[in-house]
Protein backbone atom coordinates (compact mmCIF):
# COMPACT_ATOMS: atom_id res chain seq x y z
CA UNK A 1 0.00 0.00 0.00
CA UNK A 2 1.37 3.60 -0.76
CA UNK A 3 1.80 5.34 2.29
CA UNK A 4 -0.15 8.28 2.36
CA UNK A 5 1.41 11.57 2.12
CA UNK A 6 0.49 15.23 4.12
CA UNK A 7 -2.11 16.89 2.48
CA UNK A 8 -0.46 20.05 0.60
CA UNK A 9 -2.11 20.49 -2.82
CA UNK A 10 -0.64 22.50 -5.13
CA UNK A 11 -2.41 21.33 -8.11
CA UNK A 12 -1.86 22.89 -11.85
CA UNK A 13 -2.31 20.00 -14.00
CA UNK A 14 -1.51 20.24 -17.41
CA UNK A 15 -4.30 20.32 -20.24
CA UNK A 16 -7.73 20.59 -16.83
CA UNK A 17 -6.05 24.00 -16.10
CA UNK A 18 -5.76 25.39 -19.77
CA UNK A 19 -8.24 28.72 -20.00
CA UNK A 20 -9.38 27.77 -23.32
CA UNK A 21 -8.41 25.79 -26.44
CA UNK A 22 -6.76 22.47 -26.87
CA UNK A 23 -3.45 21.57 -25.76
CA UNK A 24 -1.26 21.73 -28.71
CA UNK A 25 -1.54 18.38 -30.68
CA UNK A 26 1.60 16.43 -31.62
CA UNK A 27 2.39 17.31 -35.33
CA UNK A 28 0.41 14.55 -37.33
CA UNK A 29 2.10 12.56 -40.35
CA UNK A 30 1.50 14.70 -43.61
CA UNK A 31 -0.26 11.75 -45.11
CA UNK A 32 -0.97 8.66 -43.30
CA UNK A 33 -1.14 5.48 -43.96
CA UNK A 34 -3.25 4.01 -41.31
CA UNK A 35 -5.42 6.04 -38.90
CA UNK A 36 -6.09 4.15 -35.78
CA UNK A 37 -8.96 4.82 -33.47
CA UNK A 38 -8.54 3.89 -29.91
CA UNK A 39 -5.74 3.74 -28.00
CA UNK A 40 -6.57 0.52 -25.92
CA UNK A 41 -5.08 -2.52 -26.39
CA UNK A 42 -6.18 -3.38 -29.57
CA UNK A 43 -5.22 0.05 -31.32
CA UNK A 44 -2.03 0.06 -29.22
CA UNK A 45 -1.07 -3.31 -30.99
CA UNK A 46 -1.79 -2.21 -34.43
CA UNK A 47 -0.23 0.84 -34.11
CA UNK A 48 3.02 -1.25 -33.33
CA UNK A 49 2.58 -3.50 -35.91
CA UNK A 50 2.21 -1.10 -38.61
CA UNK A 51 5.25 1.09 -36.82
CA UNK A 52 7.53 -1.46 -37.47
CA UNK A 53 6.46 -2.06 -40.76
CA UNK A 54 7.78 1.89 -41.70
CA UNK A 55 3.96 2.58 -42.05
CA UNK A 56 3.22 6.48 -40.66
CA UNK A 57 -0.08 6.01 -38.24
CA UNK A 58 -2.36 7.92 -36.72
CA UNK A 59 -3.71 7.35 -33.61
CA UNK A 60 -6.91 8.81 -32.14
CA UNK A 61 -8.15 8.61 -28.69
CA UNK A 62 -11.44 10.40 -26.93
CA UNK A 63 -9.62 10.10 -23.42
CA UNK A 64 -6.08 11.92 -22.54
CA UNK A 65 -4.33 8.82 -22.08
CA UNK A 66 -3.30 5.39 -23.64
CA UNK A 67 -4.66 2.07 -22.64
CA UNK A 68 -8.64 2.38 -22.12
CA UNK A 69 -10.67 -0.91 -20.12
CA UNK A 70 -7.75 -3.17 -20.55
CA UNK A 71 -5.50 -1.42 -17.47
CA UNK A 72 -7.80 -2.34 -15.21
CA UNK A 73 -8.22 -5.92 -16.22
CA UNK A 74 -6.68 -9.29 -15.27
CA UNK A 75 -4.97 -12.21 -16.82
CA UNK A 76 -4.22 -13.79 -20.23
CA UNK A 77 -4.99 -16.71 -21.04
CA UNK A 78 -1.75 -18.14 -23.04
CA UNK A 79 -1.58 -21.80 -24.61
CA UNK A 80 2.08 -23.34 -24.54
CA UNK A 81 4.03 -20.61 -22.91
CA UNK A 82 7.74 -21.05 -21.30
CA UNK A 83 6.11 -19.57 -18.15
CA UNK A 84 3.73 -22.64 -18.25
CA UNK A 85 6.88 -25.38 -18.80
CA UNK A 86 8.54 -23.45 -16.51
CA UNK A 87 5.65 -24.42 -13.43
CA UNK A 88 5.13 -28.15 -14.81
CA UNK A 89 2.00 -27.07 -16.28
CA UNK A 90 1.66 -29.45 -19.67
CA UNK A 91 -0.39 -27.89 -21.85
CA UNK A 92 -1.07 -28.04 -25.93
CA UNK A 93 -3.39 -26.13 -28.55
CA UNK A 94 -5.51 -29.42 -28.99
CA UNK A 95 -6.35 -29.29 -25.43
CA UNK A 96 -7.01 -25.79 -24.98
CA UNK A 97 -9.29 -25.74 -28.30
CA UNK A 98 -11.20 -29.27 -25.93
CA UNK A 99 -11.61 -26.76 -22.95
CA UNK A 100 -12.79 -23.75 -24.50
CA UNK A 101 -15.31 -25.37 -27.01
CA UNK A 102 -16.84 -27.38 -24.53
CA UNK A 103 -17.07 -24.32 -21.70
CA UNK A 104 -18.10 -21.81 -24.37
CA UNK A 105 -20.64 -23.98 -26.25
CA UNK A 106 -20.78 -22.31 -29.73
CA UNK A 107 -17.74 -20.38 -29.95
CA UNK A 108 -16.33 -19.53 -33.23
CA UNK A 109 -14.49 -22.81 -34.33
CA UNK A 110 -12.12 -21.21 -36.45
CA UNK A 111 -10.96 -18.13 -34.13
CA UNK A 112 -10.84 -20.24 -31.61
CA UNK A 113 -8.49 -22.77 -33.31
CA UNK A 114 -6.10 -19.79 -34.63
CA UNK A 115 -6.12 -18.22 -30.93
CA UNK A 116 -4.86 -21.30 -29.42
CA UNK A 117 -2.64 -21.81 -32.32
CA UNK A 118 -1.00 -18.95 -32.35
CA UNK A 119 -1.12 -17.11 -28.63
CA UNK A 120 2.32 -18.42 -27.95
CA UNK A 121 3.76 -16.41 -30.60
CA UNK A 122 1.43 -13.78 -31.65
CA UNK A 123 1.47 -12.62 -28.05
CA UNK A 124 3.24 -14.01 -25.10
CA UNK A 125 6.57 -13.61 -27.24
CA UNK A 126 5.18 -10.30 -28.79
CA UNK A 127 4.55 -8.55 -25.56
CA UNK A 128 7.34 -10.09 -23.61
CA UNK A 129 9.69 -8.98 -25.62
CA UNK A 130 8.56 -4.94 -25.05
CA UNK A 131 9.32 -5.84 -21.69
CA UNK A 132 6.69 -7.11 -20.30
CA UNK A 133 6.65 -9.40 -17.29
CA UNK A 134 4.16 -12.42 -16.51
CA UNK A 135 5.57 -13.82 -13.12
CA UNK A 136 2.37 -16.80 -12.58
CA UNK A 137 -0.15 -18.40 -14.15
CA UNK A 138 -3.35 -19.42 -12.79
CA UNK A 139 -6.71 -21.51 -13.63
CA UNK A 140 -9.83 -20.94 -14.14
CA UNK A 141 -13.25 -21.39 -15.81
CA UNK A 142 -12.66 -23.55 -19.00
CA UNK A 143 -9.65 -24.42 -18.43
CA UNK A 144 -8.19 -28.43 -17.49
CA UNK A 145 -4.80 -26.54 -16.37
CA UNK A 146 -3.36 -23.14 -15.45
CA UNK A 147 -3.14 -20.82 -18.51
CA UNK A 148 -4.63 -17.74 -17.45
CA UNK A 149 -0.80 -15.41 -17.61
CA UNK A 150 -0.92 -12.83 -14.79
CA UNK A 151 1.76 -9.30 -14.49
CA UNK A 152 2.85 -8.43 -11.26
CA UNK A 153 -0.24 -5.93 -11.04
CA UNK A 154 -3.24 -5.46 -13.35
CA UNK A 155 -3.07 -4.93 -16.68
CA UNK A 156 -1.26 -1.56 -17.05
CA UNK A 157 1.59 -3.79 -16.60
CA UNK A 158 0.61 -5.22 -19.84
CA UNK A 159 -0.80 -2.34 -21.78
CA UNK A 160 2.27 0.33 -20.57
CA UNK A 161 5.44 -1.65 -22.12
CA UNK A 162 3.12 -1.45 -25.60
CA UNK A 163 2.02 2.08 -25.48
CA UNK A 164 6.14 2.66 -24.37
CA UNK A 165 7.11 1.16 -27.40
CA UNK A 166 4.80 3.06 -29.96
CA UNK A 167 5.95 6.45 -28.10
CA UNK A 168 9.47 5.30 -29.22
CA UNK A 169 8.38 5.47 -32.97
CA UNK A 170 8.93 8.89 -34.94
CA UNK A 171 6.40 7.11 -37.53
CA UNK A 172 3.70 7.18 -35.17
CA UNK A 173 1.63 10.15 -33.75
CA UNK A 174 -1.42 10.13 -31.28
CA UNK A 175 -4.23 12.69 -31.05
CA UNK A 176 -5.68 13.16 -27.75
CA UNK A 177 -9.77 14.13 -26.14
CA UNK A 178 -10.95 13.61 -30.25
CA UNK A 179 -13.86 11.45 -30.91
CA UNK A 180 -14.06 9.75 -33.99
CA UNK A 181 -17.73 10.76 -35.24
CA UNK A 182 -18.17 9.64 -38.46
CA UNK A 183 -16.31 7.17 -40.94
CA UNK A 184 -15.29 8.97 -44.71
CA UNK A 185 -16.68 6.75 -47.39
CA UNK A 186 -16.01 7.48 -50.96
CA UNK A 187 -16.69 5.17 -54.19
CA UNK A 188 -17.33 2.73 -51.87
CA UNK A 189 -14.34 2.58 -50.10
CA UNK A 190 -13.85 4.36 -46.15
CA UNK A 191 -10.84 6.99 -46.80
CA UNK A 192 -10.76 8.34 -43.43
CA UNK A 193 -12.59 9.65 -40.09
CA UNK A 194 -14.16 12.77 -39.09
CA UNK A 195 -13.59 13.99 -35.42
CA UNK A 196 -14.88 16.32 -32.70
CA UNK A 197 -11.61 17.90 -30.41
CA UNK A 198 -13.72 17.50 -27.38
CA UNK A 199 -12.23 20.53 -25.25
CA UNK A 200 -12.72 22.47 -28.21
CA UNK A 201 -15.71 21.77 -30.16
CA UNK A 202 -13.92 22.12 -33.34
CA UNK A 203 -13.90 19.22 -36.17
CA UNK A 204 -12.13 18.49 -38.90
CA UNK A 205 -11.77 14.87 -41.40
CA UNK A 206 -8.54 13.20 -41.47
CA UNK A 207 -7.78 10.67 -44.56
CA UNK A 208 -5.97 7.33 -44.94
CA UNK A 209 -6.22 4.93 -47.03
CA UNK A 210 -6.39 2.47 -44.35
CA UNK A 211 -8.68 2.68 -41.01
CA UNK A 212 -8.49 0.64 -37.85
CA UNK A 213 -11.46 1.13 -35.51
CA UNK A 214 -10.49 -0.45 -31.95
CA UNK A 215 -13.18 1.61 -30.25
CA UNK A 216 -14.18 -1.16 -27.50
CA UNK A 217 -17.70 -2.52 -26.96
CA UNK A 218 -21.21 -0.97 -26.19
CA UNK A 219 -21.85 -2.17 -22.79
CA UNK A 220 -22.20 1.05 -21.07
CA UNK A 221 -25.49 1.82 -23.14
CA UNK A 222 -28.02 -0.19 -21.50
CA UNK A 223 -30.69 -0.04 -23.76
CA UNK A 224 -28.11 -1.09 -26.59
CA UNK A 225 -27.50 -3.97 -24.29
CA UNK A 226 -31.38 -5.28 -23.57
CA UNK A 227 -32.11 -4.33 -26.89
CA UNK A 228 -29.98 -7.01 -28.16
CA UNK A 229 -30.57 -9.07 -25.09
CA UNK A 230 -29.31 -13.17 -25.11
CA UNK A 231 -33.00 -14.92 -25.87
CA UNK A 232 -32.58 -17.83 -23.66
CA UNK A 233 -31.67 -15.41 -20.69
CA UNK A 234 -34.70 -13.88 -18.39
CA UNK A 235 -33.96 -9.95 -18.99
CA UNK A 236 -33.13 -8.71 -15.89
CA UNK A 237 -35.18 -6.49 -13.57
CA UNK A 238 -32.62 -4.60 -13.13
CA UNK A 239 -29.33 -4.48 -15.13
CA UNK A 240 -26.05 -1.98 -13.63
CA UNK A 241 -23.11 -0.35 -16.07
CA UNK A 242 -19.81 -2.05 -15.19
CA UNK A 243 -18.59 -1.13 -18.66
CA UNK A 244 -15.69 1.46 -19.71
CA UNK A 245 -17.09 4.98 -19.91
CA UNK A 246 -16.88 4.52 -23.73
CA UNK A 247 -18.00 1.72 -24.08
CA UNK A 248 -20.98 3.05 -26.19
CA UNK A 249 -21.06 1.28 -29.05
CA UNK A 250 -20.26 4.91 -31.27
CA UNK A 251 -17.35 2.42 -33.81
CA UNK A 252 -20.29 -0.25 -33.87
CA UNK A 253 -22.34 2.66 -35.63
CA UNK A 254 -19.92 4.05 -37.50
CA UNK A 255 -18.96 0.76 -38.99
CA UNK A 256 -22.54 -0.14 -39.69
CA UNK A 257 -22.89 3.20 -41.65
CA UNK A 258 -20.24 2.05 -43.77
CA UNK A 259 -21.79 -1.01 -44.58
CA UNK A 260 -20.40 -3.32 -41.45
CA UNK A 261 -22.22 -6.28 -40.48
CA UNK A 262 -22.59 -7.25 -36.74
CA UNK A 263 -22.18 -10.95 -35.43
CA UNK A 264 -23.41 -12.43 -32.54
CA UNK A 265 -24.67 -9.09 -30.92
CA UNK A 266 -26.77 -10.50 -28.61
CA UNK A 267 -24.07 -11.94 -26.47
CA UNK A 268 -22.72 -10.46 -23.63
CA UNK A 269 -20.34 -11.55 -20.57
CA UNK A 270 -22.53 -10.31 -17.61
CA UNK A 271 -21.31 -10.34 -14.08
CA UNK A 272 -23.34 -11.52 -11.17
CA UNK A 273 -21.34 -9.36 -8.51
CA UNK A 274 -22.38 -5.55 -9.36
CA UNK A 275 -23.01 -3.25 -6.39
CA UNK A 276 -24.48 -0.07 -6.69
CA UNK A 277 -22.06 2.57 -6.91
CA UNK A 278 -23.49 5.33 -3.29
CA UNK A 279 -21.99 7.97 -5.36
CA UNK A 280 -23.32 7.94 -8.53
CA UNK A 281 -26.78 9.75 -8.01
CA UNK A 282 -28.38 7.81 -10.66
CA UNK A 283 -27.02 4.30 -8.90
CA UNK A 284 -26.92 2.57 -12.52
CA UNK A 285 -23.26 2.07 -12.43
CA UNK A 286 -21.57 -0.73 -10.85
CA UNK A 287 -18.07 -1.62 -8.15
CA UNK A 288 -17.91 -5.25 -8.23
CA UNK A 289 -17.39 -7.03 -4.75
CA UNK A 290 -18.40 -9.66 -2.67
CA UNK A 291 -17.68 -11.88 0.25
CA UNK A 292 -16.44 -15.52 -0.18
CA UNK A 293 -17.35 -16.16 3.49
CA UNK A 294 -20.76 -14.95 2.65
CA UNK A 295 -24.62 -16.74 1.93
CA UNK A 296 -26.27 -15.27 -1.12
CA UNK A 297 -30.13 -14.96 -0.38
CA UNK A 298 -33.30 -13.45 -2.71
CA UNK A 299 -36.04 -11.95 -1.85
CA UNK A 300 -37.61 -13.93 -0.37
CA UNK A 301 -34.93 -14.98 1.72
CA UNK A 302 -34.01 -18.20 0.61
CA UNK A 303 -30.67 -19.24 -0.96
CA UNK A 304 -30.88 -20.22 -4.65
CA UNK A 305 -27.72 -20.67 -6.07
CA UNK A 306 -23.67 -22.28 -4.66
CA UNK A 307 -22.19 -19.52 -3.84
CA UNK A 308 -19.01 -20.81 -5.21
CA UNK A 309 -20.41 -21.85 -8.83
CA UNK A 310 -19.29 -21.29 -12.03
CA UNK A 311 -20.40 -18.01 -13.22
CA UNK A 312 -22.17 -18.67 -16.32
CA UNK A 313 -24.61 -21.14 -13.95
CA UNK A 314 -25.17 -18.67 -11.31
CA UNK A 315 -26.05 -15.95 -13.85
CA UNK A 316 -28.73 -17.89 -15.24
CA UNK A 317 -30.39 -18.80 -11.03
CA UNK A 318 -29.82 -15.30 -10.33
CA UNK A 319 -31.88 -14.19 -13.55
CA UNK A 320 -34.76 -16.49 -12.67
CA UNK A 321 -35.34 -14.82 -9.15
CA UNK A 322 -37.90 -12.48 -9.00
CA UNK A 323 -36.46 -9.66 -8.74
CA UNK A 324 -33.13 -10.32 -10.01
CA UNK A 325 -31.12 -9.25 -6.88
CA UNK A 326 -29.91 -11.20 -3.97
CA UNK A 327 -28.14 -10.16 -0.77
CA UNK A 328 -24.87 -11.58 0.44
CA UNK A 329 -25.81 -11.85 4.18
CA UNK A 330 -22.08 -12.15 6.70
CA UNK A 331 -21.97 -11.43 9.87
CA UNK A 332 -18.29 -9.45 11.81
CA UNK A 333 -16.39 -12.32 12.05
CA UNK A 334 -16.15 -12.12 8.26
CA UNK A 335 -16.11 -8.41 7.42
CA UNK A 336 -13.03 -8.37 6.64
CA UNK A 337 -13.17 -10.48 3.56
CA UNK A 338 -15.50 -8.15 2.31
CA UNK A 339 -13.88 -6.48 -0.99
CA UNK A 340 -15.07 -4.12 -3.53
CA UNK A 341 -12.92 -3.29 -6.64
CA UNK A 342 -13.71 -0.11 -9.53
CA UNK A 343 -13.41 2.90 -7.56
CA UNK A 344 -9.93 4.22 -6.35
CA UNK A 345 -12.08 5.86 -3.20
CA UNK A 346 -13.15 1.87 -1.90
CA UNK A 347 -9.53 1.59 -1.33
CA UNK A 348 -8.82 5.18 0.50
CA UNK A 349 -8.47 4.04 4.33
CA UNK A 350 -10.79 5.88 6.52
CA UNK A 351 -11.91 5.68 9.96
CA UNK A 352 -15.33 3.68 8.59
CA UNK A 353 -16.01 1.26 5.97
CA UNK A 354 -16.72 3.22 2.53
CA UNK A 355 -19.40 0.35 1.82
CA UNK A 356 -19.96 -1.30 5.13
CA UNK A 357 -20.64 1.40 7.26
CA UNK A 358 -22.51 3.55 4.71
CA UNK A 359 -26.48 2.91 5.02
CA UNK A 360 -26.45 3.98 1.24
CA UNK A 361 -24.56 0.90 0.63
CA UNK A 362 -25.00 -1.67 3.34
CA UNK A 363 -27.58 -2.63 6.20
CA UNK A 364 -25.79 -3.47 9.60
CA UNK A 365 -28.00 -4.63 12.95
CA UNK A 366 -27.15 -6.26 16.16
CA UNK A 367 -29.76 -8.66 15.28
CA UNK A 368 -31.06 -10.50 11.98
CA UNK A 369 -34.30 -9.52 12.85
CA UNK A 370 -33.29 -5.98 12.20
CA UNK A 371 -31.24 -6.84 9.70
CA UNK A 372 -34.17 -8.24 7.62
CA UNK A 373 -35.99 -5.51 8.08
CA UNK A 374 -33.98 -2.84 7.05
CA UNK A 375 -33.11 -4.89 3.90
CA UNK A 376 -36.88 -5.57 3.31
CA UNK A 377 -36.09 -9.67 3.81
CA UNK A 378 -38.68 -12.02 5.37
CA UNK A 379 -37.25 -12.24 8.61
CA UNK A 380 -38.41 -15.19 9.91
CA UNK A 381 -37.29 -17.22 6.47
CA UNK A 382 -33.58 -15.29 6.80
CA UNK A 383 -33.12 -16.43 10.10
CA UNK A 384 -34.42 -20.62 8.93
CA UNK A 385 -32.26 -19.53 6.01
CA UNK A 386 -28.79 -19.03 8.15
CA UNK A 387 -29.82 -21.92 10.87
CA UNK A 388 -29.93 -24.39 8.11
CA UNK A 389 -26.76 -23.24 6.70
CA UNK A 390 -24.76 -23.35 10.72
CA UNK A 391 -26.53 -26.69 10.15
CA UNK A 392 -25.06 -28.00 6.93
CA UNK A 393 -21.66 -26.28 8.39
CA UNK A 394 -21.56 -28.45 11.56
CA UNK A 395 -22.28 -31.41 9.70
CA UNK A 396 -19.62 -30.62 6.84
CA UNK A 397 -21.50 -30.45 3.44
CA UNK A 398 -23.63 -28.25 1.61
CA UNK A 399 -26.73 -30.65 1.25
CA UNK A 400 -28.84 -28.07 -0.65
CA UNK A 401 -25.95 -26.40 -3.36
CA UNK A 402 -22.83 -28.55 -2.91
CA UNK A 403 -20.47 -25.21 -1.90
CA UNK A 404 -18.71 -27.51 0.59
CA UNK A 405 -19.02 -31.28 1.18
CA UNK A 406 -16.93 -34.09 2.95
CA UNK A 407 -13.30 -33.41 3.03
CA UNK A 408 -13.70 -29.80 2.17
CA UNK A 409 -13.29 -27.01 4.32
CA UNK A 410 -16.53 -25.45 5.18
CA UNK A 411 -17.10 -21.80 5.95
CA UNK A 412 -17.88 -20.58 9.58
CA UNK A 413 -20.82 -19.71 10.89
CA UNK A 414 -22.93 -16.85 10.64
CA UNK A 415 -23.25 -16.44 14.10
CA UNK A 416 -21.43 -13.24 15.17
CA UNK A 417 -23.13 -9.55 15.78
CA UNK A 418 -23.50 -7.40 14.22
CA UNK A 419 -24.76 -9.15 10.82
CA UNK A 420 -24.68 -7.32 7.16
CA UNK A 421 -26.36 -7.32 3.89
CA UNK A 422 -25.39 -5.87 0.64
CA UNK A 423 -27.72 -5.84 -2.09
CA UNK A 424 -25.89 -7.00 -5.83
CA UNK A 425 -27.49 -6.74 -9.03
CA UNK A 426 -26.54 -8.56 -12.64
CA UNK A 427 -24.08 -5.91 -14.63
CA UNK A 428 -22.95 -5.42 -17.96
CA UNK A 429 -18.71 -5.52 -18.54
CA UNK A 430 -18.13 -7.05 -21.75
CA UNK A 431 -19.10 -7.47 -25.67
CA UNK A 432 -19.23 -11.18 -26.72
CA UNK A 433 -20.20 -10.71 -30.38
CA UNK A 434 -20.08 -7.19 -32.50
CA UNK A 435 -18.84 -6.14 -36.21
CA UNK A 436 -17.56 -8.80 -38.13
CA UNK A 437 -13.90 -9.34 -39.52
CA UNK A 438 -12.02 -12.19 -41.15
CA UNK A 439 -8.95 -13.70 -39.89
CA UNK A 440 -6.79 -10.82 -41.63
CA UNK A 441 -8.81 -8.57 -39.47
CA UNK A 442 -10.83 -6.80 -42.58
CA UNK A 443 -14.31 -6.00 -41.81
CA UNK A 444 -16.63 -7.87 -43.45
CA UNK A 445 -20.14 -6.33 -45.01
CA UNK A 446 -23.15 -8.55 -44.69
CA UNK A 447 -22.36 -10.58 -47.75
CA UNK A 448 -19.20 -11.88 -46.17
CA UNK A 449 -17.12 -9.75 -48.14
CA UNK A 450 -14.76 -7.14 -46.79
CA UNK A 451 -15.42 -3.17 -46.78
CA UNK A 452 -12.68 -1.81 -48.34
CA UNK A 453 -10.60 -0.05 -46.45
CA UNK A 454 -12.09 -0.51 -42.66
CA UNK A 455 -10.49 -3.00 -40.75
CA UNK A 456 -11.60 -3.89 -36.18
CA UNK A 457 -9.75 -4.92 -33.28
CA UNK A 458 -10.63 -6.02 -29.91
CA UNK A 459 -13.61 -5.57 -28.25
CA UNK A 460 -15.47 -3.92 -30.99
CA UNK A 461 -15.39 -7.22 -32.93
CA UNK A 462 -16.85 -9.40 -29.76
CA UNK A 463 -13.10 -10.90 -29.49
CA UNK A 464 -14.21 -12.52 -32.53
CA UNK A 465 -16.48 -15.30 -30.81
CA UNK A 466 -13.81 -17.23 -28.94
CA UNK A 467 -15.57 -17.07 -25.56
CA UNK A 468 -19.35 -18.30 -27.23
CA UNK A 469 -22.09 -18.02 -25.03
CA UNK A 470 -20.14 -18.52 -21.78
CA UNK A 471 -17.47 -15.68 -20.97
CA UNK A 472 -13.91 -16.67 -20.29
CA UNK A 473 -11.24 -16.18 -17.77
CA UNK A 474 -8.19 -14.17 -19.89
CA UNK A 475 -10.23 -14.59 -22.95
CA UNK A 476 -10.70 -10.99 -23.72
CA UNK A 477 -7.37 -8.99 -23.51
CA UNK A 478 -5.70 -11.86 -25.58
CA UNK A 479 -7.68 -11.50 -28.66
CA UNK A 480 -7.48 -7.58 -28.49
CA UNK A 481 -3.57 -8.13 -29.19
CA UNK A 482 -4.17 -10.78 -31.46
CA UNK A 483 -6.86 -9.15 -33.72
CA UNK A 484 -4.72 -5.70 -33.73
CA UNK A 485 -1.58 -7.46 -34.84
CA UNK A 486 -3.65 -9.49 -37.51
CA UNK A 487 -4.98 -5.86 -38.23
CA UNK A 488 -1.41 -3.55 -38.46
CA UNK A 489 -0.20 -7.09 -40.62
CA UNK A 490 -2.62 -7.05 -43.14
CA UNK A 491 -2.30 -3.20 -43.84
CA UNK A 492 1.11 -3.29 -43.70
CA UNK A 493 1.13 -5.98 -46.46
CA UNK A 494 -0.90 -3.81 -48.65
CA UNK A 495 1.03 -0.78 -48.44
CA UNK A 496 3.91 -2.93 -49.40
CA UNK A 497 2.25 -3.95 -52.48
CA UNK A 498 0.71 -0.36 -53.49
CA UNK A 499 3.28 1.78 -52.29
CA UNK A 500 6.64 2.68 -54.30
CA UNK A 501 8.37 3.70 -50.40
CA UNK A 502 10.66 1.30 -49.14
CA UNK A 503 8.74 -0.24 -45.66
CA UNK A 504 10.77 -2.94 -44.78
CA UNK A 505 13.00 -0.47 -42.55
CA UNK A 506 11.02 1.33 -39.26
CA UNK A 507 13.21 4.40 -38.14
CA UNK A 508 14.19 4.13 -34.88
CA UNK A 509 13.84 7.07 -32.65
CA UNK A 510 10.79 8.87 -30.25
CA UNK A 511 7.38 9.03 -31.69
CA UNK A 512 6.08 12.43 -31.29
CA UNK A 513 7.52 15.83 -32.67
CA UNK A 514 7.06 18.20 -29.94
CA UNK A 515 5.17 20.35 -30.16
CA UNK A 516 5.79 24.01 -28.67
CA UNK A 517 5.26 23.86 -24.03
CA UNK A 518 2.80 25.64 -23.60
CA UNK A 519 4.34 28.74 -20.59
CA UNK A 520 4.57 26.76 -17.12
CA UNK A 521 0.71 27.33 -15.05
CA UNK A 522 1.32 28.75 -11.95
CA UNK A 523 0.52 26.30 -8.68
CA UNK A 524 -2.95 26.18 -7.19
CA UNK A 525 -4.40 25.62 -4.36
CA UNK A 526 -7.25 23.04 -3.34
CA UNK A 527 -9.80 25.56 -3.28
CA UNK A 528 -8.67 26.26 -6.84
CA UNK A 529 -8.56 22.56 -7.74
CA UNK A 530 -12.09 22.37 -6.43
CA UNK A 531 -14.15 24.40 -8.74
CA UNK A 532 -12.58 22.06 -11.71
CA UNK A 533 -13.87 18.75 -10.42
CA UNK A 534 -17.19 20.16 -9.33
CA UNK A 535 -18.76 19.93 -13.32
CA UNK A 536 -17.76 17.24 -15.62
CA UNK A 537 -16.33 18.87 -19.04
CA UNK A 538 -15.96 17.30 -22.49
CA UNK A 539 -12.57 16.09 -22.78
CA UNK A 540 -11.12 16.56 -19.13
CA UNK A 541 -13.00 13.00 -18.15
CA UNK A 542 -9.32 11.50 -16.88
CA UNK A 543 -8.04 14.67 -15.43
CA UNK A 544 -11.80 14.72 -13.09
CA UNK A 545 -11.62 11.23 -12.31
CA UNK A 546 -7.30 11.03 -11.10
CA UNK A 547 -7.55 14.26 -9.30
CA UNK A 548 -10.73 13.33 -7.01
CA UNK A 549 -8.47 10.09 -6.52
CA UNK A 550 -5.46 12.58 -5.33
CA UNK A 551 -7.65 14.33 -3.29
CA UNK A 552 -9.31 11.06 -1.50
CA UNK A 553 -6.05 9.62 -1.17
CA UNK A 554 -4.79 12.74 -0.25
CA UNK A 555 -1.08 12.47 -2.15
CA UNK A 556 0.99 15.40 -2.95
CA UNK A 557 1.38 16.76 -6.04
CA UNK A 558 5.54 15.98 -6.42
CA UNK A 559 3.93 12.10 -6.17
CA UNK A 560 3.28 12.94 -9.88
CA UNK A 561 5.10 15.78 -11.21
CA UNK A 562 8.41 16.24 -11.61
CA UNK A 563 11.27 18.44 -13.76
CA UNK A 564 10.01 15.88 -16.71
CA UNK A 565 5.98 16.27 -15.92
CA UNK A 566 5.89 19.82 -14.61
CA UNK A 567 2.47 21.85 -13.70
CA UNK A 568 1.69 22.81 -17.49
CA UNK A 569 -0.04 21.03 -20.52
CA UNK A 570 1.56 17.44 -22.10
CA UNK A 571 3.30 18.75 -25.53
CA UNK A 572 6.06 16.61 -25.64
CA UNK A 573 7.06 12.85 -26.19
CA UNK A 574 9.16 13.04 -23.32
CA UNK A 575 6.59 14.62 -21.14
CA UNK A 576 3.74 11.61 -22.58
CA UNK A 577 6.60 8.81 -21.49
CA UNK A 578 6.85 10.27 -18.32
CA UNK A 579 3.41 10.13 -17.92
CA UNK A 580 3.55 6.75 -18.38
CA UNK A 581 5.36 5.92 -14.82
CA UNK A 582 2.49 7.77 -13.67
CA UNK A 583 -0.43 5.74 -13.93
CA UNK A 584 1.08 3.28 -11.99
CA UNK A 585 0.00 5.53 -8.80
CA UNK A 586 -3.54 4.72 -9.27
CA UNK A 587 -4.15 1.55 -11.20
CA UNK A 588 -1.26 -0.41 -9.56
CA UNK A 589 -2.26 0.21 -5.62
Amino acid sequence: MLRMRKFIILLAVGAALVASGDVPEAQQPAQPDAIVVGAGLAGLSAAVEMGRAGLNVLVLDMNSVAGGHAVLAGGVALVGTPLQEKNGVKDSSDAAYKDWMQWTVDADPQWTRFYVENSRAMIYDWVTAMGVEFVRVGGGQANSVPRIHFTKGRSIHLVMPIFKTALAMPNVSFVWNAKAERLVVENGRVQGVTVRHLRTGRTETLRAPHTVLATGGFESDLERVLANWTPSLPRPDRLLIGSAISATGSGHDMAVEAGAALSRIDRHYIYIDGLADPRDSQRIHALTGGNSRAIWVNAQGRRFTNENGFDKTILVDLLQQEPSSYWAVFDEAARENFGVRGAAWVQTPMDVHPILDNPDAAHKADTLEALAAKAKLPAAQLRETIARFNGMIEKGVDTDFGRFRGGQKPPTMIAKPPFYAVQFFPMTRKNMGGVAIDLQARVLNRAGQPVPGLFASGEITGSVGINGSHGMDGAFLGPAILTGRLAGRTIAELRRVTSSRDLSQAPAGRILSDATPSATLPSRTAADLQPLLAKPRDGFWHFEVSHKTVVERKYECTLCHTAQLPFAPITTTTQREAQTQVCFNCHDR
